[in-house]
C-alpha cells in the first residue's frame, strides 16, 4: 500500500518458521504495513515459511554463511546503510558479547523496542543486571507479550520502560486457513502443535497424562505435530509406554489450522510460556483447550470451564482428569466450544493494531 507515514521500521526475527514467536513477527509485519510504515523484516536464519509484508532481508543468505562473525559484519552494514527509525527485536538475547556489539554498534542510531516472548526472561537479558544495563541503554524500550512478563521484568531487573501487548490473531484469516482443506483421519484426536522441546514444553507430562486418561481406551488419539531436537526422545517415551498405536507424530505444517479445527481439543503442558499462540489460535477456530496453569499466558486467556480447562501444572493426575472431563461431560465441552471464538475477540489484529500504533507514534 502507499506509504503515508515516514517511520521506517525493521522487525528482527530468528526465522519465519515453526513457532509462535516467528508467527508473531510475520503478523506484526502486516500490522505495521497496514499502518503505512516502511516495513523491513530481517531473519537471521534462512528458514522462511510464513508470509510477511514489506521487504525481507535474509541475513544467513546475504552473509553466505552460518558463521556468526560473518553474519555480525553483514548485519552491521545492513543497519548502517538503512538507518531505521525503529527496530523491533524479537530474538532471544543471551550472549552478552554478541548482544553488546549488536545493540551498541549495529542498532545504536535507532529507537529500539526489545520484545520479550517468554516468562523465562533470562533468554532476553544476558548475564547479570549490570551487564543487562550495559546492553540496554536509554534508547531502549521493552514490550512483553503478557502482564506476567512485564511484572517479572520490573521485579527482577528494575526496567520500568516496559509495556505489554498481547500477541494478535487475525481471526478472519485464521478461520479462512482452517477451511483450506478437509482433515480426513479415521479417528478422533486431541492435538499438540509446536516445537518438540522438552525443557520448555514438558511433553513428557502430556504423554504420561494421556496414557493415564480414558482417551486412549476410547480410541481418541494424541496427535503431536511439529519438529524439534527432542523428537527421538519423545518417540522412545511413546514406545516405552506402549502407545505406538495411539500417539501419532506428524511433520510440521505451516498451516496446522484445519487439524486444529478438527481436533476434539488442543492441549498444552509447558513449564513456562509467554503468551502461547497455539491457545489463542485454537480458541479462534472454535476448538477448546486443556492447559496447565504454567507461568505466563494460559491464565490470561483461558477461563476455566468457559472456553477450556485450566489445571495445576506438573500434575499428571490433574491433567489426565481434565482430558477425561472433556470426553465425558458433553454439556461442559459444548459450552466451552461455543464460547471459544468470542473469548479471543479482544486479541483480534484490528484491536492490537491500535496498541502498536499508540506505542510507535505517540511515544516516538
Amino acid at each position: 500500500m502507499p506509504k503515508h507515514n515516514n517511520l521506517k521500521i525493521c522487525i528482527v526475527a530468528t526465522s519465519l518458521s515453526n513457532g509462535g514467536t516467528e508467527r508473531f513477527a510475520s503478523t506484526l509485519s502486516f500490522i505495521l504495513d497496514s499502518l503505512g510504515y516502511d516495513v523491513f523484516l530481517l531473519s537471521t536464519k534462512d528458514s522462511i515459511d510464513y508470509h510477511y509484508a514489506g521487504q525481507l532481508y535474509n541475513l544467513e543468505k546475504e552473509a553466505g554463511s552460518v558463521n556468526n562473525v560473518q553474519k555480525l559484519i553483514c548485519l552491521y552494514k545492513f543497519f548502517r546503510n538503512e538507518n531505521f527509525d525503529i527496530i523491533i527485536d524479537n530474538r532471544a538475547r543471551r550472549d552478552f558479547i554478541k548482544e553488546f556489539l549488536i545493540y551498541r554498534f549495529a542498532y545504536k542510531k535507532s529507537r529500539i523496542i526489545s520484545m520479550i516472548h517468554n516468562y523465562n526472561i533470562y533468554n532476553y537479558f544476558p548475564g547479570s543486571k549490570s551487564r543487562a544495563r550495559l546492553i540496554y541503554k536509554s534508547n531502549n524500550e521493552f514490550v512483553g507479550v503478557s502482564r506476567s512478563i512485564k511484572d517479572r521484568v520490573i521485579s527482577e531487573y528494575g526496567f520500568e520502560n516496559i509495556k505489554y501487548i498481547y500477541n494478535p490473531v487475525n481471526l478472519q484469516e485464521l478461520q479462512k486457513k482452517a477451511n483450506e482443506f478437509i482433515v480426513e483421519l479415521p479417528y478422533q484426536y486431541i492435538l499438540y502443535y509446536g516445537r518438540f522441546e522438552e525443557v520448555a514444553k514438558n511433553l513428557t507430562l502430556m504423554i504420561k497424562s494421556y496414557a493415564k486418561s480414558q482417551l486412549n481406551k476410547q480410541s481418541v488419539k494424541l496427535l503431536l505435530m511439529g519438529k524439534g531436537d527432542d523428537y527421538d526422545y519423545l518417540r522412545k517415551l511413546v514406545e516405552r509406554l506402549q502407545l505406538q498405536d495411539m500417539v501419532v507424530f506428524m511433520d510440521y505444517n505451516p498451516n496446522p489450522f484445519p487439524y486444529v479445527k478438527q481436533a476434539l481439543f488442543t492441549t498444552l503442558s509447558s513449564k513456562y510460556e509467554g503468551f502461547p499462540m497455539s491457545i489463542i489460535e485454537s480458541l479462534a477456530v472454535g476448538t477448546p483447550v486443556v492447559s496447565v496453569d504454567c507461568d505466563s499466558g494460559p491464565s490470561e486467556v483461558i477461563k476455566d470451564r468457559e472456553n477450556g480447562l485450566l489445571v495445576k501444572n506438573y500434575d499428571e493426575e490433574a491433567l489426565s482428569l481434565a482430558f477425561d472431563m472433556f470426553l465425558e461431560d458433553e454439556p461442559l465441552y459444548l459450552n466451552c466450544k461455543k464460547k471459544a471464538p468470542k473469548s479471543v475477540a479482544h486479541l483480534d489484529v484490528n484491536v492490537i493494531t491500535n496498541a502498536w500504533k499508540s506505542i510507535l507514534e505517540n511515544e516516538a
